[in-house]
């Protein structure tokens, strides 16, 4: 056995060793950083998810809170108008719309229908498209007019024409010429009757009474609703609490976070006037 100093070949492989395991150690901990910054990155997205989400639950109630007060002049306008709110230092939009201000598609027709799609800003090949395509849907034969579309169209995408009045208004995406789109943009002001009420133009859109009353754009209820959406008179306040009892409303409460993130929740609410149970929700999302 001999001793003494490691000859220059040796140290140089010690140093070699040694480099090659301080490479590993390296590599291993940017792997692991690397992969704590992606567990971090979650963690601060689920984290604002749950905020956000939170905020738009509270902004439901918070809705419904300021429409059943004991006092009926210290609650929420259902006229559509935006309440700012914040929940946990979140932001969040609250908007309540009253569903009998809304065109009910399930009482129009094609003329109607016609009415609102020239409104929107639709070309007229489309318009009439449209406007016979609904005729089709709810009538109860099966000859399509000119412009329309009757069972046979509809048979090769798995269903039949309803012949009847739409029971939503998701329902008139089945309908030949309804995009998602427009479907989408109809929705905005446009619900099915609900408990027998009659359309009520206190607090709709204008476009809303527009349609409803025969496509008069310059109707004297449409322009007093738009000088009241505008700001230039004050809307109608509810003072009979008859007149709460039974009106269903919609609440959209939107939360809203850093870099454009938002919380969407839409709930459809009936006011009963009952101390006990002041709303029932019919459905939300």
């Amino acid at each position: 056995m001999r001793g003494g100093p490691p000859r220059r070949n040796e140290r140089g492989y010690a140093m070699l060793a040694v480099v090659a395991g301080i490479g590993v150690m390296a590599a291993v901990a940017a792997g692991a950083a690397s992969s704590t910054a992606a567990r971090l990155d979650t963690l601060e997205a689920e984290t604002t998810n749950a905020r956000l989400s939170a905020a738009a639950d509270a902004g439901v109630e918070i809705a419904l809170a300021n429409l059943t007060r004991p006092g009926l002049a210290a609650r929420w306008s259902i006229d559509g108008r935006v309440y700012e709110e914040s929940f946990g230092g979140v932001p969040v939009a609250i908007r309540i719309e009253d569903e009998a201000g809304k065109i009910m598609i399930n009482r129009i027709d094609g003329e109607n229908i016609g009415w609102l799609i020239a409104a929107l800003g639709l070309p007229q090949d489309q318009v009439e498209t449209l406007r016979d395509s609904f005729d089709d849907w709810i009538d109860q034969d099966d000859e399509p007019r000119a412009n329309g579309a009757e069972t046979d169209f509809y048979l090769p995408r798995g269903y039949a024409a309803r012949n009847g009045p739409p029971q939503s208004v998701e329902e008139l995406g089945d309908i030949r010429g309804f995009t998602p789109a427009l479907v989408e943009r109809i929705a905005r002001i446009a619900t099915v009757e609900v408990n027998g009420t009659a359309f009520d133009k206190r607090y709709a859109d204008p476009l809303a009474i527009q349609v409803m009353n025969d496509g008069d754009a310059n109707s004297l209820d449409v322009i007093e609703r738009q000088r009241e959406v505008s700001g230039q008179r004050p809307a109608f306040s509810i003072t009979d609490p008859a007149d709460w009892s039974g009106r269903v409303v919609t609440i959209i409460a939107v939360a809203r976070g850093p870099g454009g993130a938002e919380t969407r929740r839409r709930v459809v609410a009936e006011l009963t006037g009952k101390p006990r149970q002041p709303y029932i929700l019919r459905w939300g999302a």
